[in-house]
């Protein structure tokens, strides 16, 4: 499949020529047009990820929709344009080049050819970093799209380099990567005054991807059901 990234890095759209063997695989809600010869489907879950409602709870813990929308060609030639929700760049990571990546939440877009999605589970850390306790993780030789807030940038670590970064603006991060929740700095007192309290610190070798905005707060409500998952 051929894909192009348009209108970026602010109003980006992501526009695939889709052939009657192809599959692409996103969320729900992020078609923005296709041409009359594309066949649009729901399925709860992710294939390959086990039962199909258990698959599609797993997919709220990880901060992604209940339901996947699939996409497939009954001619060729066929056009399909996604559409994030989020005012930015969006990311393509080749997992055949790149190897497997941890997904943050809410960062899944779509994905194409053979890519497997499962959610695992972050930990303590993951809660406290803001991006909530279930990463999303993806392996394979396909391609995955990620949606981001603002520009990406990209970051490759070295063996035992640390990076540290805000969690709230990592968007993407190759599972190579080790990951530990931090005070911002060595003093309780100084990370809380300056507003950055606990921060994660990246540690290679591999490639980290951020955002340059925040997504706004989605208020009191938001914020602690986000916690919780």
């Amino acid at each position: 499949m051929k894909y192009s990234i348009q209108h970026g890095p602010v109003f980006s759209i992501l526009e695939i020529e889709v052939d009657p063997d192809d599959l692409v695989v996103a969320q729900p809600n992020s078609m923005l047009s296709m041409t009359s010869g594309i066949r649009l489907s729901a399925s709860v879950g992710r294939r390959g990820s086990g039962n199909g409602w258990w698959s599609g709870a797993k997919n709220l813990l990880g901060g992604e929709n209940f339901f996947t929308a699939e996409f497939r060609a009954k001619t060729a030639g066929q056009t399909l344009v996604l559409a994030p929700d989020s005012y930015g760049d969006i990311l393509p990571i080749s997992l055949a080049d790149a190897g497997g990546f941890f997904l943050t939440r809410g960062s899944y877009l779509a994905n194409i050819g053979q890519c497997e999605l499962q959610i695992k589970y972050g930990g303590f850390k993951g809660l406290m970093s803001k991006k909530g306790l279930f990463l999303l993780h993806a392996q394979g030789t396909g391609t995955v799209f990620c949606q981001a807030f603002g520009a990406v940038i990209a970051r490759d670590l070295a063996a035992e380099e640390t990076f540290y970064l805000d969690n709230r603006f990592a968007v993407a991060f190759s599972d190579t990567i080790a990951y530990q929740l931090v005070k911002a700095t060595s003093s309780v007192k100084d990370s809380l005054m300056s507003g950055e309290g606990l921060v994660n610190r990246y540690t290679g070798p591999g490639r980290l991807y951020y955002q340059t905005r925040a997504k706004p707060s989605s208020g009191i409500l938001g914020r602690v059901f986000e916690a919780a998952f």
